[in-house]
């Protein structure tokens, strides 16, 4: 897929190319016709005594005129062809960066696969352990009720009270002990 978004992009490159070079021929050819224009204007000025100063003068105004509208028109175009460009070039960044988000979403999916496995893992334990303790309890509670008390001289002596040495914290050990 990478190999043909390569592909085709350079196609519309070469395209452009193209495109531009007969451009840039047109202007060249629109550049010379102007500057011959001008050396005819230029060589008109020497008839001023038949043709007229006003005349010359106003073919000349209007040859400049002529001549910076279409240099302000190249100006622009090329200014347009630039912004056309980078707008292209940010297309194309952002359709290469959907198409990298994408392969990285594929690649990740054994990996949320696998963590929904877990997950369900872990709630299967869960209800698991949950039932094991609850058979446990009721198994001690009814161990406990057919147990019939047992004479005082066989019942374990009570602790001394704390005589203030430090208590130690629970371990897991105890807390695991019914």
């Amino acid at each position: 897929m990478q190999n043909e978004h390569r592909f085709q992009s350079s196609g519309d490159a070469e395209g452009k190319v193209t495109r531009q070079r007969l451009e840039e021929e047109k202007w060249a050819e629109f550049v010379r016709d102007l500057e011959m224009l001008g050396h005819q204007l230029s060589e008109l000025s020497s008839h001023r005594a038949v043709l007229g100063d006003h005349l010359i003068r106003r073919l000349d105004a209007q040859y400049q005129t002529v001549r910076n509208r279409a240099d302000v028109w190249k100006q622009t175009t090329d200014q347009e062809i630039n912004e056309i460009r980078a707008q292209g070039a940010l297309s194309d960044i952002r359709a290469r960066s959907k198409a990298t988000v994408f392969e990285m979403w594929e690649r990740a999916q054994p990996l949320r696969q696998g963590a929904r496995d877990v997950g369900e893992g872990l709630v299967r334990a869960w209800a698991e352990l949950s039932a094991s303790f609850g058979k446990a309890a009721n198994r001690l509670s009814s161990s406990e009720a057919s147990v019939a008390p047992r004479p005082a001289e066989e019942q374990a002596p009570e602790l001394p009270e704390d005589t203030g040495e430090a208590k130690r914290a629970p371990t897991e050990a105890d807390t695991l002990r019914f």
